[in-house]
């Protein structure tokens, strides 16, 4: 059978499991990129799945949507870096042509179709200056006897506009694999693993598309007046061609005309009969199960209470997102040790993807506000609102106390309100505390 009239379930299983080749981007999906970053097709490419792409959109748009940062953590205690470079690019234009969700989105769309989304930093003068991702083929390198930190390279092939060919270091080239993984470095494409049920899912939308199209929603068979025998070939060939027009994905629905007494008998069976609906669900939940997305989250059509809903997406962030996100920021720990942050962490806030309805944000910001763990700038700063200053010191209860190593214990109550002094010499202690004996 010519490829051409293969069903898509058989050109995307050849296409992970028969072709030696990586298949190109552009078979698989469309991505929206400038020109010359990948080849764009005019639409989808004849293998993209409505399941497998509501699976890719939902955590690109999640990954897109995260601030970054960069941590520098000293003896002192951490700060936020918020103007240092990497933040900057990852918070606003990646690059020149490529703002930085759109990097997001096409490194988990790379990264799940083909098992690696590899990064190219650009530097100038020890300065992160852009990212671009690599739309090249990218070989890994290890030298044993290289110097610690240098060991692996990765190798850029030719193809790529605005990455040069050449061998870089892990401080140039960052490499974000999926969790599916032999060895930690080539990770194993998830599009491939659900090649199978995603080739099920084209086949199911054909069958619907061509069902609608046609106008015909029933299932039957054909039937020949009784004793009426067809033994010439040619016949026999005619009729097979005016059967097979009722038949397949591309002719369901179609009305076909018989000869030699045959009718068209519809069956009394429907689609929910024939469990196509059932069919098309499990294949969607396969996918799902691939891509490590709840099928809750592509709209398949459960109900779940409010309550529900909340604890639902908190599982959402804590076991698909969390590890994604973890990823890229070790990921990114060469690249600011080569800026001069040895102790500096990338850290993606996921926060705001776990937020609940204003009363329970209140109420988590109160306990944590009564235990000095933030500040009420923090929390202005996590509920997206303007900085204000003065507010930047945690606020104690006035009832609290706490216990010094000799036993005594500094009450804290809004009537002491002295200096502080030296703790055990039996007057105030801390900020409008009082040092009180803690033995009978």
């Amino acid at each position: 059978m010519p490829p051409e009239e293969r069903g898509s379930m058989g050109r995307f299983y050849d296409m992970f499991y028969k072709r030696g080749e990586e298949p190109e981007l552009s078979d698989v999906v469309r991505v929206n990129l400038p020109p010359g970053f990948a080849p764009t097709p005019a639409g989808y490419g004849a293998l993209m799945s409505i399941d497998y792409a509501a699976c890719e959109q939902t955590k690109a748009r999640s990954m897109a949507s995260l601030p970054f940062s960069v941590v520098n953590h000293r003896r002192s205690g951490s700060e936020r870096l918020t103007n240092h470079p990497l933040a900057k690019l990852l918070n606003g234009m990646a690059n020149e042509e490529m703002t930085a969700p759109a990097l997001m989105a096409w490194t988990v769309l790379r990264r799940d179709t083909f098992g690696n989304a590899y990064w190219f930093i650009e530097w100038n003068r020890g300065r992160v200056e852009a990212i671009w991702p690599i739309t090249a083929t990218v070989q890994h390198n290890y030298d044993r006897d290289a110097p610690k930190g240098y060991r692996t390279t990765y190798t850029v092939a030719p193809g790529d506009d605005h990455v040069p060919a050449g061998t870089y270091f892990n401080h140039e080239v960052v490499n974000i694999c999926t969790h599916v993984t032999k060895d930690g470095i080539k990770g194993k494409s998830l599009a491939k693993l659900a090649a199978e049920e995603i080739g099920l899912s084209l086949d199911l939308e054909r069958f619907y598309r061509s069902m609608l199209r046609n106008g015909n929603h029933h299932l039957g068979h054909v039937e020949l007046p009784a004793g009426n025998v067809i033994n010439d070939e040619k016949k026999l060939n005619a009729l097979r061609t005016a059967i097979d027009m009722k038949s397949g994905i591309t002719e369901a629905g179609r009305a076909p005309i018989f000869g030699y007494g045959a009718k068209w008998v519809a069956d009394q069976q429907t689609m929910k009969d024939a469990s196509v609906i059932e069919q098309q669900k499990w294949v969607l939940h396969q996918v799902c199960r691939a891509c490590n997305v709840p099928p809750w989250k592509v709209y398949d059509g459960d109900q779940t209470t409010y309550a529900g809903g909340q604890q639902s997406n908190i599982d959402y962030v804590t076991d698909t997102i969390v590890p994604d996100v973890r990823c890229i920021e070790i990921a990114l720990q060469p690249v600011l040790a080569s800026c001069g942050l040895p102790n500096a962490q990338a850290k993606f806030r996921v926060q705001g993807l776990m937020r609940g309805d204003d009363a329970t944000r209140t109420q988590y910001y109160r306990e944590m506000g009564y235990l000095g763990a933030i500040t009420r700038e923090d929390v202005r700063d996590l509920e997206d609102f303007d900085p204000l200053e003065g507010i930047g010191l945690p606020l104690f209860p006035l009832n609290y106390g706490t216990v010094n190593p000799d036993g005594t214990v500094n009450v804290f109550n809004s009537s002491n309100a002295e200096k502080p002094k030296e703790p055990g010499d039996g007057s105030q202690t801390g900020v409008g505390g009082t040092n009180v004996s803690n033995q009978e």
